[in-house]
């Protein structure tokens, strides 16, 4: 992240963009956390795949659906809302131009245009800054995203 900290002014606007839309959009968090986790596994994201989200965990995220990404077209851990989200989600990190009107229109089925609004913006911003953090090399050291590591650290030591 050293890298992106030669511009503190830029990281502080994204921050003032990139958290009301994480926190409080339309979209419950859980949906948000599995396209953000399915994007990163398309752009194999070590910052992404390595954090979770807390409130998502809470909201019903495990890490068994956090597996089944990959397969969520086929696997019952998943909706139909859920299923048409993570897939634009992974179409856009892989093959945006392969994002067509079938693909609106299942998301339509689903989501109201404001909605799906929100979803491009989520979508644009996990692969955007994906990339950016892996040719960057970066490692995040900072983010207030919890690390699944240290959470699971922490719940061990809070038992004993």
């Amino acid at each position: 992240m050293r890298a992106i900290a030669h511009r503190p002014d830029i990281v502080k606007s994204f921050g003032t963009f990139y958290w009301p839309l994480q926190m409080d959009g339309l979209l419950s968090r859980k949906l948000v956390e599995q396209v953000r986790l399915a994007v990163a596994q398309v752009n194999q994201c070590a910052n992404c795949l390595g954090s979770r989200y807390q409130d998502s965990i809470d909201e019903g995220l495990s890490e068994e659906m956090v597996a089944a990404l990959p397969q969520a077209e086929t696997s019952p851990m998943f909706n139909e809302r859920e299923r048409a989200a993570i897939a634009f989600g992974q179409q856009m990190a892989a093959d945006h131009f392969g994002v067509d009107d079938a693909m609106f229109e299942r998301l339509h089925r689903s989501f109201s245009e404001k909605e799906i609004v929100e979803l491009c913006f989520d979508v644009s911003q996990f692969v955007g800054i994906g990339r950016m953090f892996a040719v960057l090399d970066a490692t995040n050291t900072a983010c207030q995203i919890p690390n699944l590591a240290t959470r699971e650290a922490a719940t061990a030591e809070a038992a004993e």
